[in-house]
């Protein structure tokens, strides 16, 4: 069954900032398909007697082409049309150089790069056919600045500002715009994982920023739903930096 409200594709909306985008576009009248290999989450998230009529939930690897190109192909199919893709699926990893494992360099590629070219690539010609397209990856401040013990982690996300900043420039004058949102510390379960991880709390993550404080999902996911409207019309290639302060010390 086709449909005649906006549809949008969300990676990574099981929890933190994903989630946030989420609910905010039900909110607005999208029709919301979050893409999360959390199966556990997303069958009780599913499973909510509150769950909006508009929103969906898959379990995919958004990293596996096969799997991802089959979600997008049952969306289309359902749906007929494609308005707006956030990639927010992300992991992290701090770790300095030399213990930086190879097979953990690649997961964080996999996952926080890999991901988001293949969710730009396969969602892009639907997003041209809608003739106001828009897609928004999730990168880092540290994307954009060097910080120690964060080689993976900062490579892949700087690989995503320059990504996007290709495919915008690729799709400029067919009618999809392409854009970064580079959050600083948010408070988010992935967050308070690896602050765990590392013997630290989630308020000692907030230390450096000039704010001091981290941002809530919905702060960041507020970026991503202006970028993603009307009102960004005349933005692409762009890379919004939500930190708290952090890069402009």
């Amino acid at each position: 069954m086709n449909t005649s409200k906006p549809v949008a594709i969300i990676t990574g909306g099981a929890s933190g900032i994903g989630a946030a985008t989420a609910m905010s576009l039900v909110e607005k009248g999208y029709v919301v398909y979050v893409l999360d290999q959390n199966a556990a989450l997303l069958s009780n998230l599913s499973s909510s007697d509150d769950l909006p009529s508009n929103l969906h939930y898959l379990t995919v690897d958004v990293a596996d082409e096969a799997a991802l190109s089959s979600a997008i192909n049952e969306i289309m199919s359902t749906e007929g049309r494609l308005d707006a893709v956030a990639a927010v699926a992300g992991i992290s990893l701090t770790a300095s150089l030399v213990e930086t494992q190879t097979n953990d360099w690649d997961a964080v590629q996999r996952v926080n790069l890999r991901a988001v070219y293949l969710l730009g690539r396969l969602t892009a010609p639907h997003l041209e056919a809608s003739n106001s397209g828009s897609f928004v990856a999730v990168a880092s401040e540290l994307g954009t600045v060097g910080h120690s013990g964060l080689a993976a982690y900062g490579a892949a996300k700087a690989g995503v500002i320059n990504l996007v900043r290709v495919m915008a420039l690729e799709y400029a004058a067919r009618g999809v715009r392409f854009n970064v949102v580079a959050p600083g510390g948010v408070d988010t379960p992935m967050m308070e994982r690896e602050q765990k991880r590392l013997g630290l709390t989630v308020a000692d993550a907030a230390s450096n920023i000039p704010m001091r404080r981290l941002a809530r999902p919905s702060e960041i996911a507020a970026v991503i739903i202006f970028l993603l409207s009307y009102e960004a019309s005349f933005v692409t290639g762009a890379t919004f930096i939500a930190d708290g302060g952090y890069t402009a010390q």
